[in-house]
């Protein structure tokens, strides 16, 4: 049996598939927090994406920059999620 893992995902250039692959992550039982590292365009396709993570149960889904329903960080936070991950993949 894999041990649960805490997991960073970052949403850089691909907002959608960053979406996708933290909703995939939370199948295998670990615990997947989420950030958006910029401001991304809300399309219909964006919002279902985004709908994933809740349907996944990504609760902690946070932001560099002020976007959307999003809980903003600083950058001294973010690095905390950094430091606290096993692991982390910046889409």
């Amino acid at each position: 049996m894999t041990a649960t893992k805490k997991i960073l995902v970052m949403a850089r250039d691909d907002a959608e598939e960053a979406m996708r692959v933290a909703a995939g992550l939370t199948i295998f039982g670990h615990e997947v927090r989420f950030l958006f590292a910029d401001e991304f365009e809300v399309t219909s396709r964006f919002e279902e994406n985004a709908e994933l993570l809740e349907l996944a149960d990504v609760d902690e889904i946070t932001t560099l920059v002020p976007f959307a329903e999003c809980d903003q960080v600083s950058a001294d936070q973010a690095a905390m999620f950094l430091a606290e991950a096993d692991a982390t993949l910046v889409l």
